[in-house]
């Protein structure tokens, strides 16, 4: 009899991991949604074309690894890394290194809100995990 709730047991398991990878995409996704924001509002601002060409790509899932691209620019913007990357320039609006600096303070605290929202099951903001703004 315990070998049927073994079986039972190895199953879940099984479920879970096939699942994890995709539910932590999706809490990756969102993340990187918040995180694109913050980097938005400190684009440098012209003509608003750089700014517009933010971007988060949906989740790719390779094995056990999960990976979320973002970025600025596109083929029709072709000085978003020059303005990036310019620590001399001066800029009324926003500033240099703007998708970078966002990851940077990031960083600290990503693993634990993307932990924060598998617990929560959803992809939903965790509301006790802390943000680059503390």
């Amino acid at each position: 009899m315990p070998l049927n709730g073994l079986d039972a047991l190895v199953a879940k398991l099984r479920t879970m991991a096939q699942d994890t990878p995709k539910r932590v995409g999706s809490a990756l996704y969102a993340e990187a949604g918040i995180e694109m924001t913050e980097a938005k509002r400190r684009t440098p601002v012209e003509t608003g074309a750089l700014r517009s060409t933010g971007v988060v790509a949906e989740p790719e899932l390779s094995g056990n690894r999960v990976t979320v691209a973002m970025g600025f620019g596109g083929p029709a913007v072709d000085y978003a890394v020059p303005v990036h990357e310019n620590l001399e320039a001066h800029h009324p609006r926003g500033q240099a290194k703007f998708l970078e600096s966002v990851l940077n303070e990031a960083a600290p605290f990503l693993g634990q809100r993307i932990a924060a929202r598998l617990q929560l099951g959803s992809s939903a903001p965790a509301e006790s995990a802390p943000t680059s703004e503390e």
